[in-house]
């Protein structure tokens, strides 16, 4: 997924766009408010995370409205070193759907931004000629059900519902009752069958990482 980071401390921003690219994600860094603007104008997001002072000014609202305007279910984050519960209330009747106090955990910053999309995702995908229905969770092409083994349909849902880079232990953890009776080789052989079944593309391999389905 694509994502945008709006702060005015450049260090910040360099050290949250190397984490979160690790992630698998596409990463956008502004510093001022008409970068901001231009990022919302060329590229949707699956999330935007907006500091609320740029320059000692208070923007966020003007920003939020800018994107809200673009897409009026566009997910927006504030996070801000403003952290009182009247900030907070304030950020969130400005139009921001979650809020996280500046210093803060990146792991927790992981898992809002992974909250967000889920919340404000599409229901359904189309995904290379398929047409995916994330609610049912069916698989079909042209109209004809596309027919699954059970590892290979929780495969598919697990990765495009965590929409973020999966290691194999992961990938055990969540398919098996036993993980550890099984061989990550096991893990390999049915990315490579789903991707024989769909496409060869629909599950990217992130050397030594994992596994990602990029929606």
């Amino acid at each position: 997924m694509r994502i945008l980071i709006a702060d005015d401390e450049k260090e910040l921003l360099e050290l949250l766009a190397f984490s979160l690219k690790n992630e698998g994600w596409i990463v956008d860094t502004a510093s001022e408010i008409d970068e901001v603007k231009m990022h919302l104008d060329a590229f949707t997001y699956a999330v935007i995370i907006l500091d609320r002072t740029f320059h000692g000014k208070d923007r966020v609202k003007e920003l939020i409205l800018y994107a809200k305007q673009k897409n009026a279910s566009q997910p927006v984050l504030i996070l801000s070193a403003l952290g009182t519960v009247d900030d907070k209330v304030e950020g969130l009747e400005f139009g921001a759907d979650d809020y996280l106090e500046k210093p803060f955990d990146v792991k927790e910053l992981r898992a809002r931004i992974i909250a967000l999309s889920r919340r404000f995702s599409p229901k359904k995908l189309q995904l290379y000629g398929f047409d995916i229905d994330l609610i049912h969770q069916s698989v079909q092409k042209e109209g004809i059900e596309i027919v699954l083994s059970k590892n290979e349909h929780t495969l598919l849902f697990y990765l495009l519902n965590r929409n973020a880079i999966a290691s194999r232990d992961e990938i055990m953890d969540a398919l098996y009752d036993n993980p550890q009776n099984i061989t990550p080789n096991a893990i390999d052989e049915l990315v490579a069958r789903l991707r024989r079944k769909l496409h060869p593309l629909i599950v990217k391999t992130i050397k030594t990482r994992g596994y990602l389905i990029e929606i």
